[in-house]
């Protein structure tokens, strides 16, 4: 998608990007159901960390020394926003979040560091005892190896 690259420059105050790294990516499910024509850009992205896939058949990303590979959408309104949550079993103040939303720091392919909203897994030994590590990061790679792109 053209014209993304220009977006990165300058701060506004309503953070309008997710970083996403797996059902949420270009050609996946919930890419067709939650952004598709929904979004204007798609761009490679990578940010630190550790990704997990859970035997749900979803990735987790944990706080970590690893790369995990992804795709930074935007712009994200507050409506998409409350979608994303709600699929990510996110909400505010709440103590039994599925994952949690936070800034985090993000670089494009072209190593531009941007700062988009990213979904964590809340429980790391669960992911880490009952998930398959990710060694690359890369959950795209790992589903095509298993062929289980949709």
């Amino acid at each position: 998608m053209a014209g993304c690259e220009n977006e990165f420059s300058g701060s506004g105050v309503h953070l309008s990007k997710v970083f996403v790294y797996g059902t949420l990516m270009k050609d996946f499910e919930n890419y067709k159901r939650y952004l598709e024509g929904r979004i204007k850009c798609v761009t490679p992205g990578k940010t630190d960390g550790l990704l997990y896939h859970l035997p749900e058949g979803y990735p987790a990303l944990l706080d970590g020394k690893g790369v995990v590979q992804g795709e930074i959408v935007e712009p994200v309104d507050e409506n998409l926003l409350k979608y994303l949550d709600r699929l990510e079993d996110y909400a505010k103040g709440r103590s039994d979040n599925l994952y949690v939303r936070v800034k985090k720091n993000v670089f494009t392919k072209d190593g531009v560091e941007t700062t988009c909203w990213v979904y964590i897994y809340t429980d790391e030994r669960y992911a880490q005892e009952n998930g398959i590590l990710v060694p690359d990061g890369n959950w795209r790679k790992f589903m095509e190896r298993r062929g289980e792109v949709k």
